[in-house]
């Protein structure tokens, strides 16, 4: 296909736009961060303060007031399903991104519904903007998000109200235009204002309408809690951008199924506001059964908390994990092993690499343990170097290769072009933005003659599929790679010779942290400093979690790789 001879330079436009706002309006949005934050951690600390079968019987006496027996033991068997499967905290931390996200969608959705009801100049413009909200791909919203807010709950609440709100705007606005005109006339006559006709008739008339709206609302705020956890938004979505990186069809289904349990009880409940069966009596029994929960709940002691390091340090770690890096997934369960043993509280952030560069600049990480320089990370280098600090290279043996299994044909990328329908005439690759995918676009391919051949960029975890597919049935496979990689240890495979070095020279895993990490966490800033590992322990520790071991605990199995490598690990605290 050909270029055309003049390029629109629609979405630099864009991004200075974007930019313009960052600078004059920096301040505003990091009042709007704090506030939402605010809300968001009061209800996340108030979902999962009681213990889960405390907010199980509130649940449930809730769904029984609104809407019946059956929706309170549907509610019981459901929210017993998500602890039994491990994702209670993730499910609370779900639902108040949600509450949060649907409460400001409807600040905002229903005065803007009633402004379209009344007026048809406003709603002939806010019409085209609703059709531009619900069409526009929801993950675009995340990306002015992620530069207005950093990473974490708040943008995803952001790309949430703007995905979400079409809904509730247009339901309010039919709504009220459908409220019969003549009653609308008979309150002028007996000479009520616009604005009791408004509270005292058009709005209880539109009342079904409103509440259909505002089901759509929330519906639409738990379908994008996935996507808000490639932003560090956490909860489910975190657990099922997880499972897709890694390819973990168990853990994929358990978050995957508790958001379908949620959604499902909050659907029952928004759909029976206005028809409940609340009465005084109702209302007196919840709230007797509310004050006896808390008052239970205060009863049971709390899990002493760890009362941390005794070395000076701050006692909580947090270290993002760039899903899909089994070695950076390694090192990072390893070290938070090692810390939590000293007294250290660390949590393992899970997202992609631009949210994790960025998180790291704003001291929402502490710890990144997978950047591959001069060539894989060096463009979020370029970016956010200046403001996070290089603590060392930890390995000095990473490679990007192109493997192939080794009764293959060849053993050269330069002879790959004549023995292309051998291999399908296909070139699997991982993730469109890694620095493999573009050293392949902009080197291998050019350099070697592969045009003819299809590249397919989808992700890791895609990737390392077709290998394990063409593996199993004895057919010729090509891959883009790197070493260290478990599928080494895991496949017959081989690397093909770059003899024209496109695929750069060998690269070094380094170790970067917050620019204030030094100072609140002076010890363990010099063990990661400190901190090597030789590719073969490497691939012994890879080798006990991901093919060894079918789960996503990883905890007793780094423990026991642990016992088993006591002098090595004792060495990186000494």
């Amino acid at each position: 296909m050909s270029e055309p001879f003049w390029r629109a330079p629609f979405g630099t436009w864009i991004e200075i736009a974007v930019d313009w706002i960052v600078q004059v309006f920096g301040g505003f949005f990091d009042v709007v961060r704090v506030v939402l934050e605010f809300f968001y951690d009061a209800l996340n600390t108030f979902f999962n303060w009681p213990p889960f079968w405390v907010m199980i019987i509130l649940i449930a006496a809730f769904a029984f007031m609104m809407k019946g027996w059956q929706l309170a033991v549907g509610s019981i068997i459901g929210l017993f399903f998500i602890y039994f499967v491990d994702q209670w905290g993730n499910a609370m931390s779900t639902l108040s991104l949600v509450l949060v996200a649907s409460v400001l969608a409807l600040i905002i959705a229903i005065p803007v519904g009633i402004w379209a009801a009344k007026s048809a100049r406003a709603s002939s413009v806010i019409r085209p903007v609703l059709d531009f909200l619900q069409t526009m791909p929801a993950m675009v919203y995340l990306i002015p998000a992620l530069i207005l807010f950093g990473v974490g709950p708040v943008p995803g609440i952001f790309a949430t109200v703007l995905f979400a709100v079409a809904p509730g705007v247009r339901m309010t606005e039919l709504g009220i235009r459908g409220v019969d005109k003549e009653m609308v006339e008979a309150g002028y006559a007996f000479g009520a204002t616009p604005g009791r006709i408004l509270r005292q008739v058009q709005l209880p008339l539109a009342m079904p309408s409103i509440m259909a709206g505002v089901n759509q609302v929330i519906m639409l705020s738990l379908s994008m809690v996935v996507i808000a956890g490639m932003v560090g938004a956490g909860g489910l979505g975190q657990q099922v951008t997880s499972s897709l990186g890694t390819a973990d069809v168990a853990l994929g289904f358990e978050a995957g199924m508790s958001v379908v349990i949620l959604a499902m009880i909050l659907d029952r409940i928004t759909g029976s506001i206005g028809k409940s069966r609340f009465s005084g009596l109702w209302g007196k029994i919840v709230a007797i059964a509310v004050i006896v929960a808390v008052v239970v709940a205060n009863l049971i002691p709390s899990p002493a908390a760890g009362s941390g390091p005794d070395n000076g340090d701050e006692a909580e770690v947090t270290i993002g994990v760039f899903t899909g890096w089994p070695e950076g997934e390694a090192v990072s369960e390893l070290w938070k092993a090692i810390l939590e043993e000293k007294g250290y509280t660390v949590n393992l952030e899970y997202v992609d690499a631009v949210a994790g560069y960025i998180g790291l600049s704003q001291g929402r990480y502490d710890l990144l343990l997978d950047t591959w320089l001069p060539i894989t990370h060096a463009q979020y280098i370029e970016e956010y170097g200046d403001q996070i600090t290089q603590l060392g290279a930890w390995n000095d043996e990473a490679v990007l290769t192109f493997a192939v299994n080794a009764d293959a044909p060849i053993d050269s990328i330069d002879e790959l072009a004549e023995h292309a329908d051998e291999f399908g005439n296909t070139i699997y690759g991982i993730e469109p933005g890694a620095g493999l995918t573009a050293a392949t676009k902009d080197n291998v391919i050019p350099t070697y003659g592969l045009e003819g051949m299809e590249y397919i960029t989808s992700s890791t975890p895609a990737m390392l599929a077709e290998l394990d597919s063409a593996m199993s049935s004895g057919e010729n496979v090509v891959v883009t790679l790197w070493r260290p990689h478990w599928a080494y240890d895991e496949y017959d495979i081989k690397d093909l010779e770059d003899p024209e070095g496109t695929l750069g020279e060998t690269e070094s895993i380094y170790s970067f942290s917050s620019q204030e990490f030094g100072d609140t966490h002076p010890n363990v800033t010099q063990w990661i400093t400190d901190f090597k590992m030789d590719s073969e322990t490497l691939y012994s520790l890879e080798n006990a979690m991901f093919n060894e071991y079918d789960g996503n605990d990883y905890g007793p199995i780094v423990e026991e790789w642990i016992s088993e490598n006591q002098d090595y690990v004792n060495s990186l605290t000494e």
